[in-house]
């Protein structure tokens, strides 16, 4: 009896492992007709999702947990995650918290709430999911490639949030050059003069916001200039008035923190006047950061 049962739980956990090999070759997600395919059991499905090495993930489809959790939560729903969500993943987020947007194709029913499988979202007062229906769902399993959650972006946020991301996507990813470039080629009119205005320069995509905000202002504001014992600023407005951000995460730790004010003390040494501005002001309090600005510039600290 003994020998019995150590075959059995041998067997299991083969099977189980087997599971999970099974569905990360299939991209992260698989659906119960593959994992037969692939020669899995009904009973080596439900073994591994009891052991848990396997997330039932919704009715009929599993994943496990090195998968994202967003993304688990994307598929539960019943599609891929998109604009805000897929972009925060490629590395070019700028907004920290945002319902989480997903992609469905234009037939689909039944979706689920994220954390939940058995409710749906039409029973569910703001659900928190921001759902994008498309004709095509080539891309993918788990989350659209950068330009596809893109084009969604475009058709969901503000001119400012999309092209600071979109800046932020090519600083990091210099390689999607030759593909944007097809993708602002092919983007409605209407869009595609300030798409076209993309670059790489700022290295954030609060940077980016505030550059996107002020760039066509009557007066010079250059970004990453490098300034001798100090280093490189953000931005730098005529020859002397130096605009520094502060990202949502960033600066938060006593040596940085000290770090930014020697820079800080360094720079009126040197005759320039510095503003700081922290990613709330840059995101929520915008009238704040444009009014310190143009103050600034009027009563002449840029010369």
């Amino acid at each position: 009896m003994t020998i019995l049962n150590t075959t059995d739980k041998r067997r299991n956990t083969t099977g189980t492992t087997g599971v999970r090999a099974s569905i990360t070759m299939l991209g992260g997600l698989a659906a119960t007709f593959e994992l037969y395919a692939q020669g899995h059991t009904r009973h080596d499905i439900t073994t591994a999702v009891r052991l848990r090495s396997v997330l039932r993930v919704r009715q009929g489809w599993f994943s496990h947990r090195d998968v994202h959790p967003e993304e688990i939560e994307a598929a539960r729903v019943g599609g891929r995650l998109t604009c805000l969500s897929a972009l925060n993943l490629h590395g070019a987020g700028v907004l920290p918290r945002h319902d989480l947007h997903v992609s469905v194709a234009h037939n689909s029913c039944r979706l689920r709430m994220p954390l939940n499988s058995r409710a749906r979202i039409a029973d569910v007062n703001n659900p928190g999911v921001t759902v994008h229906w498309r004709d095509s769902v080539e891309h993918g399993r788990l989350v659209l490639p950068p330009l596809a959650a893109m084009s969604d972006l475009i058709q969901c946020q503000p001119p400012d949030i999309v092209s600071a991301i979109a800046g932020m996507l090519l600083h990091n990813q210099p390689g999607l050059w030759p593909e944007w470039r097809e993708f602002t080629a092919a983007a409605p009119e209407v869009h595609r003069s300030w798409l076209q205005r993309v670059d790489e320069v700022c290295e954030s995509g609060i940077e980016g916001l505030l550059w996107f905000k002020m760039r066509d202002l009557p007066f010079s504001l250059r970004r990453q200039v490098r300034i001798p014992q100090v280093g490189r600023v953000d931005f730098l407005i005529g020859l002397k008035l130096v605009i520094e951000v502060d990202g949502a995460e960033y600066h938060t730790s006593p040596e940085t923190f000290e770090s930014d004010r020697r820079r800080d003390a360094v720079l009126s040494a040197m005759g320039y006047r510095v503003l700081r501005f922290s990613y709330q002001q840059v995101m929520f309090r915008w009238t704040e950061v444009e009014t310190a600005i143009l103050a600034a510039v009027s009563r002449g600290d840029h010369h």
